[in-house]
């Protein structure tokens, strides 16, 4: 590339794109080849940021490098100015033959221009300003040379629609998206915005470009619900899950605090196929300090978009490690947790809940129906009844379900282990009687004997209907050692 100009000390050199197949107009004479290659580097040196861009057909072999800042002219034909320090080389070779046009700045608004075939230096006017007035206006529109002035230029005269009609003309999506974050650093009205994410979404097909410049103006792009729309229909386009968690996480750090904007993410987010980076996007919005109530009731039903156990059920914890959620929001997270097959994961949740929140008596009375409805283990059921039994003031009616559901379990065992956890508390007459009839439920001689023997205390103390009920329930006790055993305890 060096042929006209030496340059020193670059260092980091990043690949930074793909251009578009077309790139760079080109001499129709010379054939392609099937094999494009089409590249863009930055280079840091002492003296700035310069900028290569390639096209590469292996018949021809297009170079441009520049450093500085170029500006066009209006018609896109010629170069009208070079940024102190700053120069523009460009090279063509086909079939070995190569022409060369180097410009550069001299310093005080002045430029030199020089034209060569080969190695030889030939007249500027009318040779090199011919190919440059050929050449330069594919250039501008496949690379970033005089970006800035251009956006400027087409903005004063059409405004957001001009720049928009701009982008679609460009080759290239990392050109588009030059383009298009110039445009958005505009003090763009805010009727006017929805246009302009629509028209720079339209244009960039790259899920990486297109979430690229999403992402660095997300503020202002959920600014209005008009906008927020056409973020939302923008961020339908990307269709790499992994990309679009980018976006809506760089959203949800910046905009937990609005529920209408967190409403838009959460539309958005539900589009994710990918369990894991759905919950990336979900557990980043619960981790924001400033979410609000609503926004969480709204977040967990987005949840259920998640099929795996796990993953779901990590996002519904991270929502219980709030300090202050509502009821609704609590019952929703029992409705999350329906068609979780898992009954680890399922009680898992259910454990945390008990143990860190207030529920009030619908929300035991859906989760305790949920755990009879769903939950196939006797012993993880049993665990999250008495850990409800030990952390959540229950009603009545609660506790009735409660000990009612537990005596139905298969396991004898795990039965006669809630209710006699149940049994240790201090019960009104209500909650005796209920556990008295729910122990008839119990089919063990041995655990109905223990659970009855449990209860003894509380009963001799209580009324003769009390005392009554336990002998109805002793009854259901076969074994005469049993039998006499529990009747004994309250006699």
């Amino acid at each position: 590339m060096n042929l006209y100009r030496s340059y020193t000390n670059y260092s980091i050199v990043i690949l930074v794109a793909l251009l578009h197949p077309n790139a760079f107009a080109q001499e129709e004479s010379a054939s392609r080849s099937e094999t494009t290659e089409n590249t863009v580097t930055i280079t840091t040196s002492h003296n700035g940021e310069t900028r290569r861009w390639r096209n590469s057909t292996g018949v021809t072999d297009f170079n441009i490098e520049s450093r500085g800042k170029i500006e066009v002219t209006d018609d896109d034909r010629d170069i009208k100015s070079i940024s102190n320090d700053g120069y523009l080389e460009i090279t063509k070779t086909v079939f070995g033959s190569k022409r060369a046009i180097v410009i550069e700045s001299l310093g005080g608004g002045e430029i030199k221009k020089e034209y060569y075939e080969g190695r030889t230096k030939m007249e500027w006017d009318p040779n090199g300003k011919n190919w440059l007035a050929e050449i330069l206006p594919e250039i501008v529109r496949s690379t970033t040379l005089g970006a800035e002035g251009r956006v400027n230029r087409i903005y004063a005269k059409d405004g957001v629609a001009g720049v928009v009609a701009e982008l679609s003309r460009l080759d290239g999506d990392y050109t588009a998206s030059h383009y298009a974050k110039l445009l958005l650093d505009k003090n763009i009205s805010a009727s006017e915005l929805p246009s302009a994410i629509k028209g720079i979404a339209d244009a960039i097909d790259s899920d990486y470009y297109l979430s690229t410049v999403l992402q660095s103006n997300v503020s202002r792009l959920l600014s209005t619900p008009d906008a927020a729309n056409a973020f939302l229909q923008g961020t339908k386009k990307i269709g790499s899950a992994y990309y679009k968690s980018v976006v809506l996480k760089e959203a949800a750090k910046k905009l937990a605090g609005s529920p209408s904007q967190v409403r838009t993410i959460l539309q958005s987010a539900s589009e994710i196929d990918s369990d894991y980076y759905l919950s990336v996007v979900l557990t980043t919005l619960l981790e924001q300090k400033d979410l609000k109530d609503e926004s969480i009731k709204d977040l967990i039903p987005v949840s259920t978009k998640i099929p795996s156990d796990y993953y779901r059920t990590q996002v519904l914890n991270k929502a219980l490690n709030k300090t202050s959620l509502s009821n609704d929001a609590l019952k929703n997270v029992i409705t999350a947790l329906k068609d979780i097959n898992s009954d680890y994961y399922k009680t898992g949740v259910f454990n945390t809940m008990a143990e860190r929140m207030t529920m009030e008596s619908d929300a035991q009375i859906q989760m305790i129906n949920q755990i009879k409805e769903t939950v196939q283990s006797d012993y993880y059921a049993s665990i999250t009844m008495k850990n409800v039994l030990k952390n959540q003031r229950l009603t009545d009616e609660s506790f009735r379900l409660l000990v009612n559901v537990s005596s139905e379990f298969n396991s004898a065992n795990y039965a006669a282990d809630v209710l006699k956890a149940a049994a240790d508390k201090d019960l009104s007459k209500n909650q005796l009687m209920d556990i008295l009839k729910a122990s008839g439920n119990i089919n063990s001689d041995h655990y109905l004997t223990e659970v009855l023997l449990r209860l003894s205390d509380q009963v001799r103390s209580s009324d003769s209907s009390v005392k009554d009920a336990y002998r109805s329930a002793a009854k259901n006790i076969d074994s005469d050692t049993y039998y006499g055993r529990a009747v004994k305890a309250i006699d």
